[in-house]
């Protein structure tokens, strides 16, 4: 189950790492990428310390009581709002996802001849994504989720092995004639905003230890996991920047061209990102659901219990549906990137040091200078999520003021990445006719 957690993120990588790289540039970008791996290794390992700290003592084995046992009960409200709101704001990006990945399914069966163009459209895979979600949140814990969690595994195979075939099939290494560049400030740090999203599994590591029979064993599961998150990027990231160069998209599957195995892809993705909405959904539900009983509001028969229970879970879920209708212009990368910004730097970066610092170090009388490493760590969690949230807010803008809210008329993948551009450096590997691009 822990290794799940961890492993949350890899298949996220396998969809926007290479635009991290776009972003930042190959400097940057492996700079920050190194920053983040490591820090959040760390912090990894730091949380499932002081929530075995805390269990030896009586705590409970979930996020907010771990810090509420350092901060008190102001750290509790602020940690569980903050869970709340950021686990929610993942299934909106989540179902955005989902309805594009599905689109792209839809794009190769036009080329194929199996439907028509538009047959559906953005707004019908969101609440065809909806109502799948909301089926599956009546689930109440991540044991019941394990069994279909080994598709998020399958899928990474799966996908890095067709990564590589789209790569040979067309012999794109050197067919493709990548540019590299226009990295700005604000690029950079959306990149590593988006980088903290994509780390997205620590704010679940408490609960799910808590559901674990031996707690000791998250460790072992926390390191395989960033083992394989390392070898996934090194083989995956650079390979895919050095083909497409500065054209990746904040899903490079979109950069690839519009065969079986671009669809076979998508529908792993599609699939995958409803069991991610269904992990989150345990964690975020259970943890309403608690406030809830605790002030009287899920009181009764079992039956109508029950019955309140299934409406409230439905009715998060469709909540979702209305903010994923109304953000889907926005940009998946800015979805990604204030996200990450705004709640995954708090549960992933800063939080954790916080709360070692307070529990563990302090009373131990660490020395300054580890006590000032903590510090510095913090502080740089709490200067990403200024930095990360006012860059995402700023592309928000941009890009809502190009389109406009509720925006769901986009019918076509070829609408969000169009193959036949001049910009595509492979556009004659995919058997586009480039020759009007080069004219004056």
């Amino acid at each position: 189950m822990a290794f799940h957690s961890g492993h949350l993120g890899i298949h996220s990588f396998q969809c926007v790492l290479s635009v991290h790289l776009g972003a930042a540039g190959w400097f940057w970008g492996s700079v920050m990428w190194i920053f983040s791996y490591l820090t959040t290794w760390w912090s990894g390992v730091l949380i499932g310390r002081c929530v075995l700290h805390g269990a030896s003592r009586g705590v409970g084995c979930s996020y907010p009581e771990m810090v509420g046992d350092a901060f008190g009960a102001a750290g509790y409200r602020f940690t569980a709002a903050m869970q709340i709101v950021t686990y929610y704001l993942v299934n909106v990006s989540l179902l955005v996802n989902i309805a594009n990945w599905s689109l792209l399914v839809q794009e190769v069966l036009v080329v194929r001849g199996a439907v028509e163009p538009g047959a559906l459209c953005l707004w019908h895979y969101l609440l065809i994504g909806g109502c799948l979600a909301a089926a599956l949140a009546q689930i109440r814990t991540f044991r019941r989720v394990l069994p279909v969690a080994v598709v998020s595994l399958l899928s990474t195979c799966a996908r890095q092995g067709i990564l590589y075939y789209q790569i040979a099939a067309r012999d794109l290494v050197s067919e493709c004639e990548p540019t590299f560049g226009g990295v700005t400030s604000n690029s950079v740090v959306i990149s590593v905003a988006t980088t903290a999203f994509l780390f997205g599994g620590h704010g679940l590591f408490p609960e799910e230890m808590r559901e674990m029979r031996r707690p000791e064993s998250f460790f072992s599961a926390l390191h395989a996991s960033y083992v394989i998150i390392g070898i996934i990027y090194a083989t995956s990231a650079y390979v895919a920047y050095a083909v497409w160069g500065e054209w990746v998209h904040a899903d490079i599957q979109f950069n690839w061209p519009l065969n079986g195995a671009t669809l076979v892809s998508a529908l792993l993705s599609a699939i995958w990102g409803l069991v991610e909405m269904t992990i989150c959904h345990v964690m975020m539900l259970s943890l309403i659901e608690s406030h809830l009983e605790a002030w009287g509001l899920l009181a009764g028969t079992a039956p109508y219990v029950e019955v309140k229970r299934v409406a409230l879970r439905t009715a998060v879920a469709g909540s979702e549906v209305f903010f994923a209708l109304m953000f889907s212009s926005a940009g998946i990368g800015n979805l990604q990137g204030f996200v990450g910004a705004f709640g995954f730097t708090a549960l992933t970066y800063y939080a954790p040091f916080a709360v070692y610092w307070k529990l563990v170090l302090r009373p131990r009388g660490a020395s300054w200078l580890v006590q000032a490493c903590f510090g510095a760590v913090f502080l740089s969690g709490v200067l990403l999520t200024i930095a990360g949230v006012y860059a995402a807010t700023e592309g928000f803008v941009g890009d809502i003021a190009k389109y406009r809210l509720f925006d769901t008329t986009r019918c076509s993948a070829s609408d969000m990445v169009d193959l036949a551009s001049c910009s595509n450096p492979c556009l004659s590997a995919y058997g586009f006719d480039g020759s009007q691009c080069h004219l004056p």
